[in-house]
């Protein structure tokens, strides 16, 4: 499918294209939250494809987010996420693949992500925000006892060319929170750290965040103006039955988590994360009052093919084991934001999806 000719949306010099709006507009009605696959996803394509450009755009937003970047290796999905001009694009950590107490080679492989092409293209024209995992962090599944971690915040702020006089500067940790879009369509991006306080994972009623990032969060939450929330975790936060790195490897933080979001005066959020060399799809009904949504995206360009058999009940359909990232696109015309969460191949073509309101009304569904 031709890229339409981007149109001005609600984010101010932001951009979104008709296609991506007409793609979800077209479609007859939305469907209730479940996941897309198989054949289910040749009919959508097929559907999409005979959508013409000409249909009547509403005010849509769209995001992108991937994990798991390799710099040694190609990475074709930057060519097509720069094509589709998202609005915004997400890291969500193992950005590169540094694994080195050495600063220097950290450095020097976040420079040789920032001279891809493709990367330079997107940054032309997309705001780039983003959170760290443990390989960009600089070592496999380590924690807050890593020995240059101050040195290695740096350095990956110094990659998402941060301001020397941000307050992520002075912080411990890289956790963040950016505001985006005007009153009636406003996203509020609540990226986490899991790295720099988290404790050590043979320690269960360990941290994962620590009690400075615990009440930063929760304040972010219960002022938040947006009608979007969007929470960024480096580890999945529901899937709980794989033998990897993941909240539930500390169940008192994954429970705080859940109690903290399950409030009535905080606001339903969607959840995206990275890490797993997989993609899938996760949603858990009762925890929260709301049907809660972990979006798992990775790798972008270093999967492993997957794990078939893996288990996960909280999973909708099947994981996706080939290179691909994730998008989130925001209807506003609704009363509820209408949000279709997508599985791209690093072609962008769809492979996984579901639709979902963001709305604490669907209590008890």
């Amino acid at each position: 499918m031709q890229n339409a000719a981007p149109v001005l949306g609600a984010w101010g010099n932001l951009q979104c294209t008709r296609n991506e709006t007409a793609m979800r507009k077209g479609l007859p009605n939305w469907p209730g939250p479940r996941c897309w696959h198989a054949q289910e996803m040749r009919t959508l394509l097929s559907a999409f494809a005979l959508l013409s450009c000409s249909l009547s755009a509403g005010e849509t937003t769209f995001i992108t987010f991937a994990s798991c970047h390799k710099e040694s290796r190609p990475a074709p999905a930057f060519e097509t996420i720069a094509a589709q001009r998202p609005d915004l694009f997400i890291w969500m950590g193992d950005n590169i693949y540094g694994d080195s107490d050495d600063i220097e080679v950290l450095v020097q492989k976040y420079r040789k992500a920032l001279a891809r092409p493709a990367y330079q293209r997107l940054m032309q024209t997309t705001e780039i925000i983003g959170t760290w995992d443990d390989h960009d962090y600089g070592a496999n599944d380590v924690g807050k006892e890593f020995s240059i971690k101050e040195q290695s915040q740096q350095a990956f702020l110094d990659f998402l060319q941060v301001p020397m006089d941000s307050p992520r500067r002075s912080r411990r940790g890289v956790y963040a929170c950016h505001d985006y879009g005007e009153e009636g369509q406003s996203v509020r991006v609540i990226l986490l750290d899991t790295r720099y306080h988290r404790d050590s994972l043979d320690s269960a009623n360990g941290t994962i965040l620590g009690e400075e990032q615990w009440r930063w969060l929760e304040e972010k939450l219960k002022t938040s103006p947006a009608r979007v929330n969007l929470i960024v975790s480096s580890i999945q936060c529901l899937a709980a039955e794989h033998r990897f790195e993941k909240w539930a490897n500390f169940p008192k933080e994954r429970q705080r988590l859940l109690d903290l979001l399950a409030r009535p005066e905080m606001p339903p959020v969607v959840i995206l994360s990275g890490d797993r060399h997989l993609a899938e799809i996760s949603v858990e009904d009762k925890a929260v009052g709301y049907p809660l949504y972990d979006i798992t995206t990775s790798s972008l360009n270093s999967s492993f093919g997957g794990n078939a058999t893996e288990t996960n009940s909280l999973r909708l359909g099947e994981n996706y084991g080939a290179n691909n990232y994730g998008s989130l696109t925001i209807d506003w015309d609704r009363r509820a934001p209408v949000i279709t969460a997508t599985v791209h191949s690093e072609r962008g073509r769809p492979v996984r999806a579901t639709t979902f309101t963001l709305d604490r009304s669907q209590e008890g569904q």
